[in-house]
């Protein structure tokens, strides 16, 4: 009999939960996207910091199948200010994942050792609904059959993409929208803004774009590329007397020759090999990282971090080994539990930056993003961030970047701009440049992914595009102020403090006698009720044979009910388990892709990405058992009370420069978090 009851016990729980499977919901309902469960969710993070999440994959091309994977997160307890806005990160590469930025910088999770979710106190997701993408595709939990060469391409990729989430999320598409992301993203993302902002013109949609965030953005790879030198001076890695600085002279002079040629046909609208081929002034960072190489010192410490030069890695790595962290997100997104909890349909082996994407995206056919912000800042806002340790993409080539663009009428910034302060939770954090819709910040102590540094910090790069923050005279005399931004509860704390403060307000006569007999009316009607409730006693006493029969009944036909829906329920599952697409195959023979220097590992060897999902070795009735009991040791967290609709060699000591054929930029490394140099105050000029 106790067998019996747990077993119906556990029917009921089935019953309770309905499967996630395309049986029960159309491909535009949002409820088979639904994630309410992830390894450490209900025992790491308190119930009130648990997002609303949705994640999957949305087909785009079924002809090809291709589709995008997204990660949706959204605040259950939105402040007023916060509510109608969508903001989509993409990170680099090209075919780096954005579940870096998820988990390793912008999202509500980390993920710790035990491969379990930890909560992130700087996530993005309390200023705005969240979503995380992985394209191109191929790229991450993304598939297809057919890869992408150029940012056209991208572009149109995307509005397919917005046009089926928003199918889903109907609900969201008058949202407020902001595109962010790092590094290459800073290619895509004003590819992908032009391509709305055309169409919107066109009036083929009318999604409402209000600003642009790219983090330590490759946008002009070129013109970049020449503050090599110069940074690696300023941060005292090489100085004139290094035996390698005639040979980087030269480089910068080729480098040179190069960009003064891009700027004589700048405006000429034609694509030139010279400008979307960057090998030559990308070689410098070779020469650069090959030079500083210190072959005495410990394997782990000979070559500086080109993302944080703080930092020291192995060489000829020299930052590809980091972060410490990455060693977590990618056996934990390689879980069933996870493929599962992520609403997976089709399997794939996770890896951070795919080879297959980044070889083949050449991005031969397409002028490089810089040519694009001029006609986006007359419409849109644009921030450019940069943490002022990364070396790859630093912040002197943005700021010399800038110098030269011709946006608003003017070319660069104004001579007479000043740089703020940028003040966050009393402390200053970084500077800000800002005019004519283009805003420049620079953050103090943080790397190539800022968030991963400063995620409280970083958020509040939200509040600086939304102008929710406050401008204060310095008090130094100086003409430049200080831009003030605070923590997330800063606002409303002030507000519950003046109104803990507030006197008491005495209420009139008139309305203490009102309440009086407010008062008594309920005593009445008290009285009444226990009257009632007494007089009703006997009779139920009467009836509660005859009632008890009926519910005996009702349980027998209940019972019967239940067993049939569960059955049901394990026999959906059971046929709608993930489907892999994986082809197996012998990879003997297969080139392994890499990054810098072609020694990398950010390109792992997945040719064969789409790998075979390991079978289970138990029988359905032991499947069958493992689902009814909880077998799988999962723990669900309380999903919110809200109605869901259904419906991827320097030779060391070498003083000549190497080739390189495919570097590529990365958007995916972090940093251990210790204590980093201050800025000296030269750097504001």
């Amino acid at each position: 009999m106790i067998f019996f009851n747990v077993f119906i016990f556990y029917l009921a729980a089935v019953f309770a939960l309905p499967p996630k499977s395309p049986i029960f919901a159309r491909d535009g309902d949002k409820k088979q996207y639904l994630v309410s469960d992830l390894p450490g969710l209900a025992q790491n993070i308190k119930p009130e910091d648990v997002p609303l999440m949705f994640a999957g994959q949305i087909d785009l091309y079924p002809e090809t199948e291709t589709g995008y994977f997204y990660w949706k997160f959204e605040d259950q307890n939105k402040l007023p200010q916060n509510v109608n806005k969508t903001t989509f990160w993409l990170n680099g590469g090209p075919g780096c994942s954005s579940m870096d930025g998820a988990l390793l910088e912008a999202g509500p999770f980390r993920i710790n050792a035990d491969n379990k979710v930890e909560y992130n106190n700087g996530s993005w997701h309390k200023l705005s609904d969240l979503v995380f993408v992985d394209q191109p595709a191929g790229t991450g939990f993304s598939y297809t059959k057919t890869y992408r060469h150029d940012l056209d391409e991208i572009a149109a990729d995307f509005m397919v993409f917005l046009s089926k989430y928003f199918e889903i999320f109907p609900e969201t598409k008058s949202h407020k929208i902001y595109l962010a992301g790092e590094s290459y993203a800073g290619q895509y993302i004003p590819y992908i803004a032009d391509a709305i902002l055309k169409s919107n013109e066109r009036n083929e949609t009318d999604y409402d774009l209000q600003g642009l965030l790219i983090g330590n953005g490759w946008i002009s790879p070129n013109e970049q590329s020449l503050s090599y030198v110069p940074f690696a001076m300023h941060a005292k890695l090489i100085d004139q007397s290094h035996p390698s600085w005639l040979v980087l002279l030269d480089q910068v002079q080729e480098c040179q020759k190069i960009v003064s040629k891009i700027d004589s046909t700048f405006d000429d609208g034609q694509i030139h090999n010279y400008e979307v081929l960057s090998d030559k002034c990308e070689a410098i960072l070779t020469t650069l990282l090959t030079a500083t190489n210190d072959a005495n010192a410990p394997t782990g410490e000979q070559c500086v971090n080109m993302y944080d030069y703080t930092l020291r890695d192995s060489f000829p790595a020299c930052g590809s080994n980091w972060p410490n962290e990455l060693a977590y997100v990618t056996p934990f997104l390689n879980t069933p539990k996870v493929a599962s909890d992520l609403n997976l349909k089709y399997t794939k082996k996770w890896v951070e930056c795919s080879g297959s994407v980044g070889r083949r995206f050449t991005a031969r056919n397409s002028l490089p993003a810089i040519h694009l912000l001029p006609s986006i800042t007359e419409k849109i806002p644009v921030m450019l961030f940069h943490g002022n340790l990364d070396i790859i993409c630093n912040y002197i080539g943005a700021e010399n970047m800038i110098k030269k663009l011709n946006w608003g009428g003017q070319i660069g910034f104004s001579q007479d701009l000043l740089a703020d302060n940028w003040v966050y939770n009393n402390e200053t954090v970084g500077y800000i440049k800002s005019e004519r819709n283009l805003t420049f910040v620079n953050v103090f102590d943080a790397s190539h992914m800022v968030p991963y540094d400063k995620p409280e910090i970083s958020r509040a790069l939200m509040d600086l595009m939304t102008r929710n923050y406050d401008v204060v005279d310095n008090g130094d005399g100086k003409p430049n102020k200080s831009i003030v931004t605070y923590p997330i509860n800063h606002k409303k704390e002030v507000e519950e403090s003046h109104e803990e403060t507030k006197p008491s307000i005495s209420k009139p006569d008139t309305e203490e006698s009102d309440s009086d007999s407010d008062s008594d009316s309920d005593s009445e009607s008290d009285n009444k009720t226990d009257s009632t409730s007494k007089d009703s006693q006997t009779g139920s006493d009467s009836e509660k044979s005859s009632f008890s029969s009926r519910i005996t009944r009702f349980v027998q036909i209940l019972v019967i009910g239940i067993l049939i829906w569960g059955l049901y329920v394990l026999y959906v599952s059971y046929k709608s388990r993930p489907v892999s697409i994986i082809k197996s195959g012998s990879t003997a023979g297969k080139k392994k892709n890499v990054q810098w220097a072609e020694h990398l590992r950010r390109f792992q060897e997945d040719d064969d990405e789409f790998q075979r999902q390991q079978t289970s070795k138990q029988g359905f009735l032991s499947k069958t058992l493992g689902k009814i009991t909880g077998s799988s040791g999962s723990n669900y967290a309380p999903i919110p009370n809200e109605d869901i609709e259904l419906g991827e060699g320097v030779g060391a000591g070498s003083q000549s420069t190497p080739p390189v054929h495919e570097f590529q930029i990365d958007s995916d490394e972090e940093t251990d978090s210790k204590p980093l140099p201050a800025i000296p105050e030269s750097d504001k000029q």
